[in-house]
């Protein structure tokens, strides 16, 4: 008796790729809609809450030395536009006002922090949730078709920031290092670092010009003990200017526009990571030789 033969359908190995691909990878909506933002920070989280659905237009954004720079005149914003600005006072130094643009959103009448030290906050785990929370309230009064969406994406910023805090604290928990930048203390605290100088006030000083001569010395001593000593586009200017040269300081910078935020934190752990290096090997030779 014959056996009775199934036939099957084999489908060319581009359409199983292409399936594979639109199961994983919805396709991204034809258009975009276009957000202007206040500043290059709050631009770097209404990118990521904004995902596929907004084309984020900075109003500023940092030049080559670190320091923010007017990017978009007032003139060139359409009346229409939708706007982000963090507090009001941010948005009347832009020149942006209700009366002008109507789709102005103000996302605090004051900012619970001082937006001189914008990149301490910006780069503060614990800051973070609640300044993304509020961008999504921002896209979803703009877009509330959208709000799950928007939704999801925050939810996904919120896992991966606890988890990129989580990796920084494997990596970096219980080391010392000399802390002399301007907005990563808050970075280093959550993942654990153990920073040094621990006298606020000595760094106040140097801040302002004063004393760098035990600045060097306390560097120098640091450096020997293959201590990582770290400043960043927000360090005072006197103290980048005396270490202005000195190879062995970390130099680390600010997002680039099209970076993701969390990839960048994530980045900041390893380089300081690779610079701990010898402390990690010096360390381990002494309990190799007790």
């Amino acid at each position: 008796m014959k056996k009775k033969r199934t036939t099957r359908i084999r489908f060319p190995a581009f359409l199983l790729s292409l399936s594979i691909i639109l199961i994983f990878f919805p396709a991204a909506p034809g258009y975009s809609w276009d957000l202007f933002v206040s500043s290059p920070w709050l631009s770097t989280i209404a990118r990521f809450i904004g995902g596929v659905n907004v084309s984020v237009k900075p109003v500023q954004e940092w030049n080559e030395e670190g320091l923010p720079f007017r990017k978009i005149r007032q003139r060139n914003i359409p009346t229409d536009s939708r706007i982000v600005a963090l507090d009001a006072s941010e948005a009347a130094s832009l020149g942006l006002d209700r009366k002008q643009f109507s789709g102005l959103f103000i996302l605090y009448g004051t900012v619970p922090f001082d937006r001189t030290r914008a990149d301490y906050h910006f780069s503060d785990p614990s800051v973070l949730p609640f300044i993304a929370q509020r961008v999504l309230t921002a896209l979803s009064q703009f877009d509330p078709g959208n709000y799950s969406y928007y939704q999801r994406r925050l939810s996904e910023f919120q896992t991966r920031l606890d988890s990129t805090v989580l990796v920084g604290r494997q990596l970096l928990k219980g080391y010392p290092v000399f802390d002399l930048s301007g907005g990563f203390s808050s970075l280093l605290s959550a993942a654990g670092c153990s920073l040094l100088p621990g006298d606020r006030e000595l760094k106040e000083r140097w801040g302002r010009g004063e004393d760098l001569q035990s600045m060097q010395m306390n560097v120098s001593d640091a450096l020997k003990q293959r201590i990582p000593v770290i400043v960043d586009p927000g360090t005072p200017k006197p103290i980048r200017d005396a270490l202005k040269g000195n190879k062995d300081i970390l130099v680390l910078g600010r997002p680039g526009q099209e970076q993701d935020l969390l990839l960048f934190f994530h980045d900041q752990f390893l380089l300081l990571w690779n610079r701990l290096a010898p402390l990690r090997q010096r360390q381990q030779t002494g309990k190799e030789s007790s």
